[in-house]
């Protein structure tokens, strides 16, 4: 396991402090359990700043007990972990912000987004800069092949920052099955009262399975023993906990997006890999899912390049009747880049026209694919070129 600081490429925000957080006090960082939250403010934190860790449990006590008077030990420069665990202190972090604190005085922490928005909607509209934290970047971790066998070992190996350098399976296994009984199991279930527990578990690993794949919520339900309703009310729970994300489908008609079937994507390949039951890295490239698998991390990789470089985007997928289908197009800074994924040596057969779906903002198509090796972007037709998964960072739109 790893005993030094993995640079992360979200610190920038902290060392340079772009314009835009430079308009608010507080700056609220959410983000999956594990990923580095709390390592990564304070290794940026001032000497002086104090930190209240509202994960210990004698401290979450207090806090809940009485957040009045919890609240007034509390002055800027301030640093409140795991919030959702005390989202009454909000109401303090607001008297603090409102009393002229200084543009980022203010950092908290959290890895629920249902507990946390809600609080923060009601009461820090216009004070916070809601950044977020995912797993370890391929750039992150230092993965400087893209040849398959070693790429997959990379990839089930996991985004978590305690398993970087832990290339051996039972170290891999040991963690993430902590990690889904201590953090996915606990604070979903409990916190939100699951009582199917069970049920739960089997939910979780179906889901895995269908990673990449459209959402059924009848064929969720069935498969793991609950009702249509129960399984999207279940899929919602993961997403806000930065487990899984929803793309929905492109249409240039905003509306129209949010009635069709969603495709569902694990925000960590690994530990997708792990719940379908796949621990062999070479047998999970080979295997039925090596294919989502990789669309999968691709799909993650891409999330973290918005996330890490503050930029506002979204990745949909496209799929017309006439059976044009693009992975993803990648939407940000009034431009959409077409993003298909394929693990081997790409046709150009196998590639959609764009003249015929294009719309006029969009950039020329780009295949990320493990059969390419250098940082280049090779012409493979007219309208598409070749990339390496190291190129993904370089395909947000800007």
């Amino acid at each position: 396991m790893p005993t030094k600081w993995i640079e992360r490429e979200i610190s920038r925000l902290f060392t340079e402090t772009p314009p835009a957080l430079r308009l608010f006090p507080v700056w609220l960082l959410l983000g999956p359990r594990q990923v580095g939250k709390s390592s990564l403010l304070r290794r940026h934190a001032e000497p002086e700043r104090r930190f209240v860790d509202l994960d210990d449990l004698a401290t979450r006590q207090r806090a809940n007990a009485d957040p009045i008077l919890f609240g007034r030990e509390l002055e800027p420069p301030l640093a409140v972990d795991e919030i959702q665990y005390a989202p009454s202190l909000l109401s303090a972090v607001k008297s603090i912000a409102d009393k002229g604190a200084a543009p980022g005085s203010i950092w908290i922490t959290g890895s629920q987004s249902f507990e946390v928005m809600h609080g923060v909607r009601e009461t820090l509209a216009g004070r916070v800069a809601i950044l977020s934290l995912h797993g370890l970047t391929d750039a992150e971790k230092g993965v400087e092949s893209a040849a398959p066998a070693p790429y997959f070992e990379a990839l089930c190996g996991s985004a978590f920052p305690a398993l970087h350098g832990a290339s051996d399976e039972q170290s891999r296994s040991l963690y993430l099955s902590s990690y889904v009984a201590t953090y996915v199991e606990r604070d979903v279930r409990e916190l939100l009262g699951i009582q199917k527990r069970r049920e739960f578990e089997l939910f979780l690993k179906v889901c895995a399975l269908r990673t990449g794949q459209l959402v059924n919520y009848d064929e969720l339900g069935r498969a793991s023993g609950v009702s249509a309703v129960t399984a999207k009310e279940w899929l919602g729970l993961l997403e806000d906990s930065f487990v899984v994300r929803l793309a929905r489908p492109y249409h240039e008609n905003r509306s129209k997006r949010l009635v069709k079937s969603p495709k569902l994507y694990f925000l960590d390949a690994g530990l997708a890999a792990y719940l379908a039951g796949w621990r062999d890295p070479e047998m999970a490239r080979l295997g039925p899912m090596g294919g989502a698998l990789f669309e999968t991390h691709v799909f993650a990789n891409l999330l973290r390049s918005f996330s890490n470089r503050l930029v506002d985007g979204e990745i949909h997928f496209f799929r017309t009747k006439d059976g044009s289908e693009i992975d993803f197009l990648v939407e940000a800074r009034g431009a959409v880049q077409p993003i298909e994924v394929k693990m081997g040596q790409p046709s150009a057969r196998e590639l959609p026209r764009l003249e015929k779906i294009r719309g006029a903002n969009w950039k020329p198509g780009v295949v990320v694919s493990l059969a390419h090796r250098g940082p280049e972007l090779p012409a493979l037709t007219d309208e598409w070129r070749i990339g390496s998964p190291a190129s993904v960072g370089g395909l947000v739109p800007g």
